[in-house]
């Protein structure tokens, strides 16, 4: 308390790579730990206890580092696109809000998609506002299950585009997830501009 008797308010301030750190010892942990149990298990009996352990932690280092590696990696090109990653999860969501009718959102939606690499549309329903597809396998990935939900048809609509790894033991992507659904949602506020925030809604 100060000498009036009054609280003192302490503000801690997170340093911006903090978050950034956090997320790419997550990933370095999440593969290196399996994969280095993965290639020490099979050895078991046939090699002495501690080449076994000490190939495990090498070879699970290894591969851990070069995910977190790829995904520090991904998190910068996406900011320096003006993209945010957000917390690089495999599983993403996302939900934007636009100005136009269902039948032109969803055709920007469609063209949005078409935009993300290795993708094919497995479904597209223009009267409900629904889009499926999935991405190809990469060196980051097993590949994704993409969704595009549209609400509403005019003025304006909600977009809701929702990112799944296909396998779905992954533990991460590289940041595949994170960089599908940043791509899609800035392909699509080139095509349909973003709908201004109603003020009623908005609380003092």
């Amino acid at each position: 308390m100060n000498r009036g008797g009054r609280p003192l308010k302490l503000t801690v301030r997170c340093p911006r790579g903090s978050v950034a750190s956090s997320s790419t010892l997550k990933v370095f942990f999440a593969t290196a730990i399996p994969f280095g149990a993965a290639m020490a298990l099979p050895r078991l009996g046939h090699f002495h206890l501690p080449y076994v352990i000490g190939m495990g932690v090498v070879m699970g280092s290894l591969f851990g580092g070069a995910m977190a590696w790829s995904a520090s990696r991904s998190a910068r090109r996406l900011k320096a696109e003006g993209i945010d990653p957000g917390n690089m999860e495999p599983a993403q969501d996302r939900s934007v809000e636009v100005v136009g009718s269902l039948t032109t959102v969803h055709e920007a939606s469609r063209q949005a998609l078409l935009t993300l690499k290795k993708l094919k549309i497995v479904k597209d329903n223009s009267q409900t506002g629904e889009l499926d597809a999935r991405t190809g396998v990469s060196w980051r990935s097993h590949g994704e299950n993409i969704t595009v939900r549209i609400t509403g048809d005019g003025p304006h609509a909600t977009v809701h585009i929702s990112t799944r790894p296909r396998l779905s033991t992954t533990t991460t992507d590289g940041g595949k997830g994170a960089e599908n659904v940043g791509l899609f949602v800035r392909s699509l506020l080139l095509q349909v501009p973003e709908a201004a925030p109603n003020p009623r809604l908005e609380r003092p």
